[in-house]
């Protein structure tokens, strides 16, 4: 029998209750409204009761004065009220035998004075005492597709359906960080099963949601937004066990003094220097990273791109200049650019004459976005070389006033789709050059396209020159064991 990771109720919950929510609408909406706002159009599909001491009712659902008022048994709750009232709420949810509170309410030790601590420690003793799981406080909490869980009303969506799974796991420290990688990974084509945003970890903590991920089947790559560690060697033993078995991709904040300090008032994190966190990072087989970008961009080459089997790459697109870029930062990634072999420059010159701007040694500038049949013949002779491992095919939007020819970027972006069908090796996608507001709007429309078409497609050769360093990092060491 296939084992149940003991949380998973934490991300089914059939009822959940949301404390704090008034009744009253104004012009904007509060937080606590917003939370059953997204609740409801998300799809979520438990029975949602709001709770206010002045009752009423909002969105069609009647607003309970008390959460021992609802007769209905109640899974989960969120917390959107004064710190100070958390006590009594956390009484009531015992007396309700609810399985898990939701803080969102800040307040708490983040604060670093004595009654934040104070209160943390007592919301904290009367939740162990009767079987409470905590998430928070100071957090967004969890985004679950599958079962409609949600806090924001704006998540992606596809087909018309906005709650699409996906096979990324995100651990997020930070409810903001948490809200944009979700965002900024739909539009390139990456979604999740489950994401959790968990600020103080007073109860649950990164090592829970590690061990979670890692024996979750719907989980095939863990990202991990992380201040610091409440349970240093606990983390570290489950890190390497996870990273053995998945994919774990970690960005780790707080490594200069002034970022330690400002974890420690944004999430009371112990935060740790940042020699000793890459060292073990390293060590544990985890896939280092350095902003919630590059948690994408590196996410996008595991999900997207077959492995390359070296790293020769070829870089194709137009610009002379754009290509001297190209080598430089591919190069500097860890990438390896060599000049096209003897016989495959010659089958480029046949195909394309002495046009101006041919340039066939690597970085391979082909003239003016060649007709359709051109490019293809010519790309396919350079991936069939078995001393290439991986293209990287690049827009330039703003050269030469291709913009105002649209046609033409189609043409380009239709040869690209059906290459991609046709060639064995790996293949990405920059887009970049966009400094005019209509170069940026049909970058837009050309990435929704390949985004669509399956292809990882990055916004510039540095971005994704290092996460394919990174994703063959990760195999090299694999295979070294």
């Amino acid at each position: 029998m296939d084992k149940t990771p003991s949380l998973d109720f934490l991300f089914r919950p059939k009822t959940l209750a949301i404390a704090g929510v008034s009744a009253n609408i104004g012009s904007i909406l509060t937080l606590p409204q917003r939370y059953i706002r997204s609740l409801i159009d998300f799809g979520f599909k438990g029975q949602i009761y709001p709770v206010h001491p002045a009752g009423g009712e909002i969105f069609g659902l009647k607003v309970y004065k008390d959460i021992e008022e609802i007769s209905d048994s109640i899974d989960y709750v969120v917390a959107a009220i004064p710190a100070r009232l958390t006590p009594q709420l956390l009484t009531g949810c015992a007396r309700k035998k609810v399985k898990a509170v939701h803080l969102f309410t800040s307040g708490f030790s983040e604060i670093e004075d004595e009654v934040g601590k104070m209160l943390e420690s007592e919301v904290v003793d009367i939740a162990r005492k009767n079987g409470i799981r905590i998430l928070g406080p100071n957090c967004m909490g969890i985004y679950c597709p599958e079962t409609g869980l949600t806090f924001a009303v704006d998540y992606p969506e596809q087909g018309g359906f906005p709650n699409i799974s996906g096979p990324l796991g995100l651990i997020s420290q930070s409810g903001g960080n948490t809200m944009f990688c979700i965002r900024e990974a739909s539009t390139r084509g990456i979604f999740f099963s489950k994401a959790i945003s968990y600020g103080n970890a007073t109860d649950l903590n990164e090592s829970d949601f590690l061990e979670y991920f890692t024996d979750d089947r719907n989980t095939k790559i863990i990202a991990i937004y992380i201040e610091g560690v409440k349970d240093g060697p606990r983390f570290i033993k489950a890190l390497k066990r996870t990273a053995s078995l998945k994919p774990v991709i970690v960005y780790k904040s707080g490594n200069t003094e002034s970022g330690i300090r400002a974890c420690a008032s944004h999430t009371s994190a112990m935060a740790g220097s940042a020699n000793i966190w890459r060292g073990f990072l390293k060590q544990a087989g985890a896939v280092p990273v350095h902003s919630m970008e590059e948690i994408v961009d590196v996410s996008l080459a595991f999900l997207k791109m077959p492995v390359p089997k070296g790293r020769n790459t070829v870089v194709i697109g137009s610009g002379g200049g754009v290509g001297v870029q190209a080598a430089d930062e591919c190069t500097e990634a860890g990438l390896i650019l060599p000049v096209l072999p003897q016989d495959v420059r010659i089958k480029l010159r046949n195909i394309y004459g002495t046009e101006a701007g041919s340039i066939f040694r690597n970085p391979v500038d082909i003239p003016g976005f060649a007709a359709k049949d051109k490019s293809i013949t010519a790309v396919k002779s350079i991936a069939d070389s078995d001393q290439i491992d991986s293209l990287i095919m690049h827009f330039p939007f703003d050269l030469w006033g291709i913009i105002d020819r649209k046609e033409i970027i189609w043409q380009y972006v239709e040869s690209v789709l059906e290459l991609a069908g046709l060639v064995k090796k790996p293949v990405a996608v920059v887009l970049h050059y966009c400094a005019t507001a209509m170069a940026k709007q049909l970058a837009a429309e050309v990435q929704e396209k390949f985004v669509n078409a399956g292809l990882p497609v990055y916004p510039g050769f540095k971005r994704a020159a290092s996460a394919i360093n990174k994703y063959l990092q990760y195999h090299e060491r694999g295979e070294n064991g």
